[in-house]
């Protein structure tokens, strides 16, 4: 990955952490540059050096491997043989699934689960997650610790059913909704009955990619007992 590509994906993740309520000027205190810089980066009109690009890595809590994408990190890390088996390895993320939390980062693997081949070759690209302790808006279906297979297939995602339930990136952090079109918006609904936001909230995809809100379809979860 060359030094480009991580200023850009660098970039990115500092976009999300903004939306999450991070300010500019918390940032260049942070980086211990003046406010401007990262104006500039932002917009990106200029890039920062190696000693700031440490220490943003420092801010934002990730590694160079962070970075890398699944495709590349799925090579490096050991996986069992399953070759000529009934069973394959999905990734599951580093990071939880819920309110405060940006959505994980594809490239930061924590190791893989063993599932039936037959089960998960249905789906695109599987990804497993961890669901957060204070991600309460699909209670009951989904409870917070549980674990939530995702399927990343972009055409079921930008279609989404509201019978079904996806996995979120939103301005508050990550979390799962149920999800539908409504014209030009995004409707995402709670099940919790007493979920502290309301049930419905519309998000306007006038200058937004839906990919980049519906991260995934939740089509298995799993749960301690």
């Amino acid at each position: 990955m060359d030094l480009l590509t991580v200023q850009e994906k660098l970039r990115q993740l500092l976009k999300e952490r903004i939306a999450l309520g991070a300010t500019q000027r918390q940032i260049a205190e942070a980086l211990d540059i003046e406010q401007a810089h990262v104006s500039r980066f932002l917009n990106g009109r200029g890039n920062f050096r190696i000693a700031t690009l440490n220490q943003l890595f420092r801010y934002l809590g990730i590694d160079l491997e962070d970075l890398i994408s699944v495709e590349e990190m799925m090579k490096r890390v050991p996986r069992l043989d399953y070759a000529n088996s009934d069973y394959a390895d999905v990734p599951l993320l580093k990071g939880k699934l819920g309110p405060g939390h940006p959505f994980p980062p594809e490239g930061r693997i924590e190791g893989y689960r063993a599932f039936l081949r037959s089960f998960v070759s249905e789906f695109h690209r599987p990804l497993l997650i961890a669901v957060s302790s204070k991600e309460d808006a699909m209670v009951p279906a989904v409870q917070p610790l549980d674990f939530v297979l995702l399927d990343t297939n972009p055409a079921r995602r930008r279609a989404p059913n509201l019978d079904r339930i996806y996995a979120v990136s939103l301005e508050g952090g990550a979390g799962l909704r149920h999800c539908g079109l409504a014209g030009n918006s995004l409707v995402l609904v709670a099940e919790n009955p007493s979920w502290r936001e309301g049930k419905a909230v519309e998000v306007s995809l006038e200058d937004k990619d839906i990919l980049s809100i519906v991260r995934g379809e939740v089509v298995w979860i799993s749960r301690e007992l």
